[in-house]
């Protein structure tokens, strides 16, 4: 069995989307500096931010059209077809055009929402229920802070940079969105007979397309506020003035938790999964690629009856590593909590016989409480987004 804490950082490697959706582009990264012989290496490279386009700004290319309403899928001519069957083909491609804005204008909505929220944790604007007089609630995301590190600017502050940088980003969003929404009637008011049947069945065919890409944004802007609470309590715990001692308890509680959360909601979503995997493979499994060996037996009666033992040896082998997961998984989140418990009792032990001065106040103990309870609830949170976009992939046509 694999060490307990490599299991735990394979799990969440997986199930952390933050880190997926997080990814910068390439375009603002680091460039590979070259080898010369005897020269001293290149200064990175500090780009205007006014001379980025916007996919360079934000790392999301809005152009790029989706495989759904690329004009070798089909999908979308069919549902064209069944409420104008006899439609040409310019005019679907008219009606593809119109629904290519719309998608656009549906992803321009959600990274607007996103830079807002990236605003929102950078200015401290977000709600809280404890007075935070003493700390700093300004805290500008890694996404943010990432970006401006390449980004050429005045002799501002690292705060003033991001701020300027993230309202120049929403701008372009919002100049980009605009630009859409005239393209979007300009089309609509010259396409012959474009109903308002036709455009809610266009809306309904991408609404329903971008529903995955809707999750993970939501997801994403969900993280922004879970680290923002995260790094507001850190910074509060640490002008309670604790001790080293105390320092160490925090951060040992809260890994100690990362662990615990996430074999538990790993577990539980391999107990759900198993019985929805059964019900779909039970259909699925009928369609499978057979092998090329059996498809080259000549008698119809004995492929047939190799085909369907096949399919009942991929079948149960695919069952007994869900199985075999789950057990293990299950394993892995009676240890953890286990050890989050033990960690937990030995420190209130430790509390009791140390002298008062050097215990933990009260106030610490009330912040340590609160990142733990958002630890589990990012946690879930994740899983939950996890679990949504399952379904939505399984679903839709």
């Amino acid at each position: 069995m694999a060490q307990p804490m490599q299991h735990s950082q394979s799990i969440w490697n997986e199930i952390d989307l933050s880190q997926r959706f997080s990814q910068l582009s390439s375009s603002l990264q680091h460039p590979k500096k070259k080898k010369q012989k005897n020269k001293v290496s290149k200064q990175r490279k500090i780009i205007p931010y006014t001379e980025l386009d916007l996919q360079q700004l934000i790392g999301v290319n809005i152009h790029q059209v989706p495989p759904y309403l690329c004009s070798s899928n089909e999908s979308f001519k069919e549902t064209i077809h069944d409420i104008r069957p006899k439609i040409s083909q310019n005019h679907l491609e008219e009606l593809r055009h119109v629904a290519i804005l719309m998608y656009k204008m549906l992803l321009i909505e959600k990274l607007q929402t996103l830079w807002i929220t990236y605003r929102k944790s950078g200015m401290g604007e977000f709600q809280q229920t404890r007075s935070t007089n003493e700390v700093s609630l300004k805290i500008w995301p890694f996404e943010i802070c990432s970006r401006i590190k390449y980004i050429e600017n005045a002799n501002t502050s690292a705060d003033e940079k991001c701020q300027l940088f993230v309202d120049h980003c929403q701008k372009k969003l919002n100049d980009q969105n605009e630009i859409y929404r005239n393209q979007l009637r300009y089309r609509t008011s010259h396409i012959m007979d474009y109903t308002s049947a036709m455009e809610l069945t266009i809306e309904n065919f991408v609404k329903q397309r971008f529903r995955y890409q809707s999750i993970e944004y939501d997801c994403q802007i969900s993280l922004v506020q879970y680290h923002y609470t995260d790094a507001v309590l850190k910074r509060q715990y640490l002008i309670e003035h604790p001790n080293e001692n105390q320092i160490q308890i925090f951060k040992g509680l809260c890994k100690l938790k990362y662990e615990e959360a996430i074999t538990k909601y790993h577990f539980n979503s391999l107990k759900q999964c198993i019985p929805e995997h059964f019900t779909l493979n039970s259909t699925r499994n009928q369609l499978i690629g057979k092998s090329s060996v059996i498809d080259s037996i000549q008698d119809a009666n004995m492929r047939k009856k190799l085909s369907k033992h096949y399919i009942q040896i991929v079948e149960q082998a695919k069952a007994d590593i869900m199985i075999l997961a789950r057990d293990t998984a299950e394993r892995q989140m009676r240890q953890y909590q286990k050890q989050y418990d033990m960690e937990m009792n030995q420190m209130w032990q430790h509390e009791k016989i140390i002298p008062t001065d050097q215990r933990l106040t009260s106030t610490m103990i009330d912040l340590m409480g609160k990142r733990l309870v958002n630890i589990d609830a990012r946690t879930e949170y994740i899983y939950k987004c996890k679990a949504q976009l399952f379904q939505v992939k399984t679903n839709i046509p």
